[in-house]
């Protein structure tokens, strides 16, 4: 199953899940194949995106039809973590040296990366796709590798800066290899002799970086300025938004969003909700570059159409649409879509909600 944008559907693909309008009512069952009338059904309904099936794998001898693919992080992350342990760590030894198969290997999995992104239509970043690996070093590297492209193909980076930034992006956390695994993988809170050890990392990870020549200045940068805040309030210099290059600070903007939403040693995932919201406090007080920002906000599907949730009034309900029409920034109304309750006490009739219209309701987890 995967998400598709509507003006990308075509005839006899197959929905695989209902969808609704916004007064309730079902527009399409789940099941049904897709004709051209359907399709410009949905358009005309403003309906922008809604799952379909996956597609069987073709025989060998079957010729297949040219079209673009889109991306799915957790069918290439396993090789991008494994590519990524060999390859810091060669980088952190004194006695091992990275050879020049072992570095056209990573050059080519980012120009990879690049060419699905880029020639993707259907990437939709949501939150339920995202490939959520185990507590790792080396899969938060991948994850914020994939959204750090993704974000550069929407602002339009060609091939070099696309490059420049997923090198950038990939390395950016390797200095924490010479951070004690102990105060890394500490449960409690840190003491503030440990905090400054953490912060290291961004001094480390450049100096490993700087000096190999397959590796840019303004890649390796990003590993020594990612913590850097546009007011001035970050480290290790504690410089403003003007000093920080632009791949740094789009791998701030992902660093913050995968580090929140994946299990920490000393805390559970933390709710897709409330990173959103966080994230915006950090657009309000300037922590963050508001354009980037605003730019990745969009990327990210919180509760795509169709997706059954859990309502903190202790009903559940499925997600029908978003309400554009809302004040509040399309990134926050993401968070507050309408919804058509399924069931709810003794209630049997369909029951609509605008939850940007009814602040009292939240939505508390989501069920499928």
């Amino acid at each position: 199953m995967q998400i598709v944008k509507v003006n990308n559907l075509e005839p006899g693909q197959i929905l695989a899940k209902e969808i609704y309008i916004n007064d309730g009512a079902t527009l399409l069952n789940k099941g049904i194949v897709l004709t051209e009338r359907y399709i410009n059904k949905l358009e005309s309904k403003g309906i922008e995106q809604v799952y379909i099936k996956s597609k069987e794998k073709k025989e060998k001898n079957e010729p297949q039809k040219a079209k673009k693919i889109a991306l799915e992080p957790n069918k290439i992350v396993d090789d991008t973590v494994s590519m990524a342990k060999s390859y810091v760590n060669k980088l952190n030894s004194c006695n091992q040296e990275v050879d020049s198969t072992e570095q056209e290997k990573i050059m080519n999995l980012i120009d990879y990366l690049i060419t699905k992104i880029v020639n993707s239509d259907e990437l939709i970043f949501n939150f339920q796709n995202i490939a959520l690996l185990e507590n790792d070093l080396f899969s938060h590297l991948s994850n914020v590798l994939v959204l750090s492209l993704a974000l550069g193909n929407r602002l339009d980076f060609d091939q070099r800066r696309l490059h420049y930034l997923g090198l950038g992006a990939f390395l950016h956390d390797i200095g924490k290899i010479r951070v004690p695994t102990k105060i890394l993988n500490k449960p409690g809170e840190l003491t503030d002799e440990e905090y400054e050890k953490v912060k290291q990392h961004t001094v480390h990870g450049y100096h490993m970086l700087k000096d190999n020549e397959n590796i840019p200045e303004i890649s390796a940068k990003v590993a020594y300025q990612h913590h850097e805040n546009c007011d001035g309030s970050g480290y290790p210099k504690g410089i403003v938004k003007r000093y920080i290059n632009e791949y740094s600070r789009i791998v701030a903007i992902v660093d913050i969003f995968d580090s929140m939403i994946n299990n920490r040693v000393y805390r559970d995932p933390i709710k897709i909700q409330e990173v959103i919201e966080y994230l915006y406090t950090q657009f309000t007080k300037n922590k963050l570059d508001k354009k980037l920002l605003t730019e990745f906000m969009e990327l990210i599907t919180p509760y795509p159409i169709g997706t059954k949730v859990k309502l903190n009034i202790g009903a559940t309900a499925i997600v029908t649409g978003i309400n554009k029409e809302s004040s509040l920034p399309l990134s926050l109304s993401k968070l507050r879509p309408i919804v058509k309750l399924l069931t709810f006490e003794s209630f049997n009739q369909d029951i609509k909600l605008d939850l940007s219209q009814n602040n009292h309701i939240t939505i508390e987890k989501v069920l499928s």
